[in-house]
């Protein structure tokens, strides 16, 4: 393995370039030693990313074995500065397990960032996402989802006598659902 003498120039060409996947959301991965020394050195890393995107991440900010200061010290440390994802990142996560966790949650993606937080936050769980009609309140609009879904029977020739803000108001206090934004999400 032949090493490679970070510089200061080579640092400055690397920084903030994009690697990875094509959505919108990222990770800013940046070098914990060059930090340390007073160089921001990092790369936006977009989901969702294999294994050889990572390696190439890696290698675009000076992160291996093979990286090393004037002294010969290795580059070999990495953290997370910034992000936009719709879950929680920690500093030291591990960038595969957020890929791991983003792959989790793609099927979700179409629907608003506050959804997908929501879904996040309950991993492993089955969502049910209704659509809310506009101009109600928000349990009148999940009263006529639930009615209108077959979900609550009611027949047809009684409708427009039904309380359907408080048919809403009694699905979601007793259900483990929230509010969010233009849905409800429910998890079973």
């Amino acid at each position: 393995m032949e090493l490679v003498k970070v510089t200061e120039k080579m640092m400055m060409e690397q920084d903030g370039k994009r690697v990875g996947g094509d959505s919108d959301h990222w990770i800013y991965l940046t070098n914990l030693k060059a930090y340390n020394e007073g160089f921001l050195l990092g790369v936006y890393l977009h989901f969702p990313f294999d294994e050889d995107e990572l390696a190439q991440a890696y290698q675009t900010i000076c992160v291996g074995n093979e990286f090393v200061d004037e002294f010969g010290y290795s580059y070999e440390e990495y953290f997370i500065t910034d992000y936009d994802v719709p879950f929680s990142v920690g500093e030291y996560d591990f960038p595969q397990s957020l890929a791991e966790r983003y792959d989790g949650l793609e099927e979700y993606m179409s629907y608003p960032d506050e959804v997908v937080r929501v879904i996040a936050k309950h991993q492993g769980e089955s969502p049910i996402i209704y659509e809310l009609y506009e101009g109600m309140t928000d349990e009148e609009r999940l009263g006529y989802i639930l009615v209108e879904e077959g979900l609550i029977m009611v027949p047809e020739h009684l409708r427009s006598y039904i309380d359907y803000e408080a048919i809403g108001r009694d699905h979601a206090i007793n259900t483990s659902g929230e509010f969010v934004g233009e849905y409800f999400v429910e998890f079973l």
